[in-house]
């Protein structure tokens, strides 16, 4: 008898979904945002939720995904837990990032850019 072994996902790849889908939720992200930053497919972002998530710790996915959430965190501590500032700066032009910073986020230069841009600016 063969006996089946289901994938067990570390405690760092269910915190990593759980702050995705928080930081999403908090945001305003649609599932196809959220996907379109971290490079997965919207029905897989949907599944961020279950026990068993799509994130494999250190796959493209989840180095978007760490990318992402320092920047939820840089954000928000900015902003000083301001929710309605964070999403008008994700949403607006931004001069100094050449765009808005939401759209930029949809590839991994631009989300680069970004986190480096929060740290100069939290380090100021």
């Amino acid at each position: 008898m063969v006996a089946l072994r289901s994938e067990t996902k570390s405690a760092d790849e269910l915190i990593v979904a759980k702050a995705l889908t928080h930081a999403a939720h908090y945001w305003g992200l649609s599932n196809k945002q959220l996907g379109a930053i971290i490079g997965l497919s919207e029905p897989s972002v949907s599944r961020l939720k279950n026990p068993n998530p799509p994130l494999k710790k250190n796959d493209k996915s989840w180095q978007l995904a760490v990318m992402f959430l320092r920047i939820f965190r840089g954000l928000d501590a900015y902003m000083g837990g301001h929710i309605d500032n964070e999403k008008l700066w994700l949403r607006s032009n931004n001069s100094a990032l050449g765009g808005v910073p939401l759209e930029l986020m949809s590839n991994v230069e631009g989300l680069a850019h970004i986190l480096q841009y929060m740290d100069y600016m939290r380090g100021k």
